[in-house]
């Protein structure tokens, strides 16, 4: 957080202004009585932001009208106080200051609010504050805290102090999350998802368990390798649903379930149960890829695989491509029919080459416990201007495969394969979906398996493949 609201209303915060002769008032060398002059004292605000960021920054600061004027033999100085309401300027609570001759303000700065409120006025503090959060936490306490340890994260309430030193305090709602994977599967990042703003605030979890927030969003991802971890949330009281989806290490992502929340209670710790039943791809490429691995690349894409600086979200991971180009769905090069979709297109050799310099790829090893049913669909299409069908062969692998150019370049290495067909360019696309059984640690494979007398290539776009 880059700033907090200092409890400074000029009810709670008193400055008392004295003008003070520099000469005693003696009424026995005088006619008459001395006249009394009333100060009139003006506050820059009611209340006041310290920041963190600039603590030298003036943040408050006091005005005065000057004391009747006197001749130049004179001098009129003004002691300032500064004290907490009730404190009734005592002597180890007030700030007292001095000022000179014809100084009628006196400002303040975040740092000395800060230090005094802390030493002076025992405003109670404990340790330095790292975490960063969005402004509508100070009204209304609306953060989300997530970590991968079964330790409460707690901020006093009632504390207003700038936030480098913060008294703990539990606020919220302790969730533990325990995710119903296989022994052969590891969790990568979890992501809940609220249909209204319960999840107030959007952040990481580092490798020591702090949290960093920033935004107000309805969405939060947990990076984590557990199966077991806890989730705080800021309490609610009004229905709403969360939904969960786990991403294990091999990119697919459960999003079987969903949850009900309504009246949790702070400091209450509670348990949720995730099913993973049902795990799902679907192609999405960064404009990255795209710019690396896109149009006309397919010469220089040989063997290849995906380098993460063009991939952040590490979608193609693990992944092994050959003759193949990678286009996002801004992508609308010519002599493309399924333009603008996300999509991998397979490279022909010419005429004269042999079939195994095709493109292929191969995905992921899939993780899962004994044998599951993988479900892969796309849609297809060629731009061969010549009036032959493309064939495709499409299967998987063997578990613990070396993947090599070699590899890719082998019909072989397609277990349990099926082949399939597109039609030439001006018939348009179709859609294709296999199936087959995978155990775990094998991949998905695909490769062109026909020349049709021209360089060609095999667009397949959304391809989606399903393990359950």
């Amino acid at each position: 957080m880059k700033k907090i609201k200092f409890a400074c209303n000029l009810s709670l915060l008193t400055l008392f202004a004295l003008g003070q002769w520099a000469c005693e008032w003696d009424p026995y060398e005088h006619d008459s009585d001395p006249v009394r002059e009333t100060l009139e004292l003006t506050a820059s605000a009611s209340q006041i932001a310290l920041d963190e960021n600039d603590l030298s920054a003036t943040v408050l600061t006091f005005d005065w009208t000057p004391a009747r004027p006197m001749p130049d033999e004179y001098l009129v100085s003004y002691t300032t106080k500064l004290d907490l309401l009730n404190n009734n300027f005592g002597s180890s609570t007030a700030i007292v200051t001095s000022e000179d001759d014809g100084i009628f303000s006196r400002s303040y700065t975040s740092e000395q609010i800060n230090n005094w409120a802390n030493e002076r006025w025992k405003v109670p503090v404990n340790k330095t504050f790292t975490h960063t959060w969005g402004d509508a936490y100070l009204a209304a306490y609306d953060f989300m805290f997530s970590t991968v340890y079964e330790t409460p994260f707690v901020v006093d309430e009632t504390t207003t102090v700038l936030p480098i030193a913060l008294t703990f305090r539990p606020l919220m709602a302790r969730i533990g999350m325990k995710l119903a994977l296989g022994a052969n599967e590891t969790p990568k990042y979890v992501t809940f998802t609220t249909d209204d703003n319960v999840l107030p605030t959007a952040g990481t979890v580092n490798a020591d368990g702090t949290f960093s927030a920033s935004a107000l969003t309805n969405s939060l991802t947990v990076e984590t390798d557990r199966k077991e971890f806890t989730v705080g949330l800021l309490p609610v009281g009004v229905a709403s649903k969360m939904s969960v989806h786990v991403t294990t290490t091999d990119g697919m992502t459960y999003s079987d379930k969903s949850f009900q929340l309504a009246g949790l209670k702070r400091n209450t710790h509670y348990t949720m149960n995730v099913p993973c039943r049902t795990k799902r791809f679907m192609l999405t490429v960064p404009d990255g890829v795209n710019s690396k691995y896109g149009t006309d690349t397919y010469k220089d894409n040989g063997f290849f695989q995906v380098e993460p600086q063009y991939d952040p979200e590490s979608i193609f991971d693990g992944w092994y491509l050959l003759r193949s180009e990678i286009k996002s769905d801004k992508d609308a090069a010519g002599g493309d029919v399924l333009k603008n979709r996300n999509r991998i297109q397979l490279q022909a050799a010419n005429v004269s080459a042999s079939r195994k310099y095709n493109g292929a790829f191969v995905t992921p090893p899939i993780q899962c416990d004994g044998t599951k049913t993988v479900t892969v669909s796309f849609t297809a299409a060629t731009n061969t201007i010549i009036a032959n069908s493309v064939e495709y062969r499409i299967g998987v692998t063997n578990n613990g495969a070396d993947i090599s150019e070699n590899f890719l370049r082998s019909f072989d290495n397609i277990q349990s394969s099926q082949t399939g067909t597109c039609p030439w360019k001006h018939s348009g696309s179709v859609s294709r979906t296999h199936t087959f059984t995978v155990a775990n640690g094998q991949r998905i494979m695909m490769k062109l398996y026909t020349t049709c007398g021209s360089s060609y290539h095999l667009e397949l776009a959304d391809f989606t493949y399903t393990v359950e």
